[in-house]
């Protein structure tokens, strides 16, 4: 869609402007999901410290190739990575002066709102210089708490609070983030994975759960009813007052199935959880609370992001009982895991831990737990059973989805609606009857193709 728009042109349209017809959401439609996220929405694209001040830095992301540079102020801005005028690459170009962006080529030379001031090579009185035309579009762009956040889309930017979480404007909010890690999927498969039932089995030796968690038995198999938001999706009571898909924290100690088959883990790790349930008490850093959960809290959030962490409930009795506290070291604060398309199978994971230290010390201890431990257990031996499935994963096959996949199948109908109706296209969701009658949904595969090896081939608003 980008490519009917040019430097001036784009960005005009309102950004609740009508796009398409919202087609038939019903069945398997995994073809007609962009492969390159949503467009008109706010995404984060570069920590601010990695841009530099005397070259450019190039970011693709959703299709779109971005160039940073710094402005007089020294903040970051960031244009179409392509001169207006033969099509060179402003990332292969140079920083003459603060503020502005030479083309490798002919030296044509654009200031930070995009304007083209100087042509090095026509000399001071070139006739071309602020001719309608000649501008290089400049992406909205905001930076909060050192992330760079940047307008992907051919509309006129929305309030960056209704796509940035709210800990992002809070001057005493401590975020700490983690863009190093990218996983070769697509990002919705990316975004899936934290929308059904696998914790309890696939993770259950990551070393949360292997050294903190009391039981190792599963949850229940009722499934749980998703509770549509405005911009995603939360978790509601599961279906007939079933346990849900919570992790680790079933009554039973053990599942027993049919033959006599036992849930395939022993007893011998509740030693392990009292042996570390105090280390990892020291290194628990809670959620701070949330001014708005239904629309911020635990759940799924458009444009793509996947939302924990619960406020910790202080503990009865004396304050020693809070070093007994079980079930491991936690998300560490609240906690955001934000899949950002790099390519069609190429995905950058964003992790977002927001904390609430009440001192400069505790923020020190924060930011000293998290870089010993947090990021680690979390984004990486945490995450990492996640994408050791997902990078081989066959996402063009037919799928058996059970009554733990309620809500993948709302959000591939959310994300679908919004890539052909707009961002502020109606869902039409009724969350007192959706969900509940999804016990056994066999689909057929996608009409369209979505595997890696048809991974040049586009499909839908993408």
């Amino acid at each position: 869609m980008s490519a009917t728009f040019t430097a001036a042109t784009r960005g005009q349209l309102e950004h609740d402007a009508h796009i398409g017809d919202v087609p038939n959401l019903a069945g398997d439609i995994r073809h007609l999901i962009p492969k390159y996220g949503l467009r008109n929405y706010w995404y984060p694209a570069i920590s601010e410290r990695k841009v530099p001040k005397r070259r450019p830095v190039q970011i693709r992301m959703l299709g779109e190739e971005l160039v940073f540079f710094r402005k007089k102020d020294g903040s970051a801005v960031a244009v179409q990575d392509v001169c207006p005028h033969r099509g060179a690459r402003f990332s292969e170009g140079h920083i003459h002066w603060p503020g502005t962006i030479t083309c490798p080529y002919h030296g044509w030379v654009f200031d930070e709102q995009g304007k083209n001031i100087m042509v090095l090579s026509e000399g001071p009185d070139s006739k071309v210089c602020g001719k309608q035309g000649t501008e290089a579009y400049v992406y909205p762009t905001v930076t909060l708490k050192g992330v760079v956040f940047a307008w992907i889309g051919d509309t006129k930017p929305a309030p960056v609070e209704e796509d940035i979480p709210p800990e992002f404007f809070d001057p005493k909010a401590y975020i700490t983030w983690n863009d190093h890690v990218i996983w070769p999927t697509n990002w919705l498969v990316a975004l899936e994975n934290s929308m059904d039932s696998h914790v309890a089995y696939l993770h259950r030796d990551n070393i949360q759960a292997l050294l903190g968690a009391e039981s190792a038995a599963p949850p229940g198999a009722s499934g749980f009813r998703p509770i549509f938001t405005g911009n995603g999706f939360k978790s509601g009571r599961p279906p007939g007052g079933g346990t849900g898909r919570g992790a680790f924290n079933s009554r039973d100690k053990f599942h027993y199935y049919e033959g006599g088959y036992k849930w395939p883990k022993s007893n011998v790790r509740r030693w392990w959880n009292w042996l570390f349930v105090i280390p990892f008490s020291l290194m628990r850093v809670p959620a701070p609370p949330l001014k708005d959960q239904d629309w911020w809290g635990t759940g799924h959030r458009l444009p793509g992001m996947f939302r924990a962490g619960v406020p910790q409930s202080p503990l009865k009795g004396p304050r020693i009982l809070s070093f007994f506290r079980k079930g491991g070291a936690g998300l560490f604060g609240q906690y955001t895991r934000w899949p950002v398309a790099l390519e069609p199978w190429k995905t950058r994971l964003w992790y977002f831990h927001y904390t609430a230290p009440i001192n400069p010390l505790a923020r020190l201890y924060h930011k000293l737990v998290y870089n010993i431990w947090g990021r680690w257990a979390v984004e990486y031996n945490f995450s990492i059973q996640d994408g050791s499935m997902m990078f081989n994963q066959r996402y063009d096959w037919p799928e058996k989805l059970s009554g733990h996949d309620a809500e993948v199948i709302q959000w591939r109908r959310l994300v679908v609606a919004k890539a052909f109706g707009g961002r502020y296209a109606p869902y039409g969701y009724d969350h007192e009857k959706e969900g509940q009658g999804i016990d056994e949904r066999s689909v057929a595969a996608p009409k369209g193709s979505f595997n890696k090896d048809a991974a040049t081939s586009e499909v839908a608003a993408g």
